[in-house]
């Protein structure tokens, strides 16, 4: 595509020279902006390695709650910016082929979710409820920058979510400096609730693994590995009992309470896929 582009800057010199010669200055002139268009090419080519691979479609633009379904059958809520295509780089490479980009701002007064009473951001896809008694298997890759800041405030990455209890029932946060997983139904000092350290799961793409049996006699086990080499486990939670009533879902994405002095959240995440 870019060899194309050249080709038909150089035709174009051409052919105004046969036909109609120009003046010494626009000749110059000319000869400097395909100067200038190639060097542009160059950086955007390290700059924006999945512009090149598909357009960037904007799906919710941050300044009300909007919503929708994915082709796979997700659905997805989002308060903050949600786009269909992924920009990554060099340095920190995105390794996610169906991908989704979010941001949420730094300001506590914008991107706000207005259903819940105090103010929060959110960007999730949503699997479809489930009954008690059924067990699914999920995956999915996400990427978090490390531009991110945290705090003892909630931000969820991954939620068990049980409609009958009316919240999560094991989530994944983001909580003082570390990646940690939290469950609500039972004692983490008792079942071993895992953490590591922030800067173990930023600038990577890391890929997550659930096999759940909603319901009171449930199980659920989590696993997130190193995109890059999956034989590198991050953390694994493996627990049985209360896994949701009524309807359950998995979700994943930013979810997170809204406060001033917080930062910006810039990830991506996609490549989901029901293994179930």
């Amino acid at each position: 595509m870019w060899i194309h582009k050249l080709d038909v800057f150089e035709r174009f010199g051409k052919l105004t020279s046969r036909h109609s010669p120009l003046p010494s200055i626009l000749s110059t002139m000319f000869s400097v902006l395909v100067i200038l268009w190639t060097m542009t090419l160059g950086v955007s080519s390290v700059i924006g390695l999945s512009i090149q691979a598909g357009t960037i479609i904007q799906l919710a633009d941050g300044t009300s709650v909007q919503t929708g379904k994915t082709s796979n059958g997700l659905s997805w809520q989002a308060s903050g910016i949600l786009n269909q295509g992924c920009v990554d780089s060099t340095a920190f490479p995105i390794a996610i082929t169906d991908c989704y980009s979010v941001s949420l701002s730094s300001d506590p007064a914008q991107n706000l979710d207005p259903s819940p009473g105090t103010p929060r951001q959110r960007i999730e896809f949503l699997t479809p409820g489930a009954a008690d008694g059924t067990t699914h298997k999920f995956k999915w890759r996400y990427y978090l920058s490390s531009t991110v800041g945290t705090s003892s405030h909630f931000f969820h990455l991954m939620q068990l979510l049980s409609r009958g209890d009316g919240g999560p029932i094991v989530a994944l946060d983001v909580v003082n400096g570390k990646i940690s997983v939290q469950d609500f139904k039972r004692d983490c000092s008792t079942t071993g609730c895992p953490s590591i350290p922030l800067a173990s799961f930023t600038d990577r793409t890391t890929v997550h693994f659930v096999t759940v049996t909603y319901g009171p006699n449930g199980r659920f086990d989590y696993v997130v590995k190193d995109a890059s080499d999956q034989s590198n486990m991050l953390l694994r939670y493996t627990v049985t009992g209360a896994m949701g009533s009524d309807s359950s879902s998995n979700k994943f994405g930013t979810y997170r309470a809204a406060f001033s002095g917080m930062t910006a959240v810039r990830a991506a995440m996609g490549d989901f896929v029901d293994q179930t």
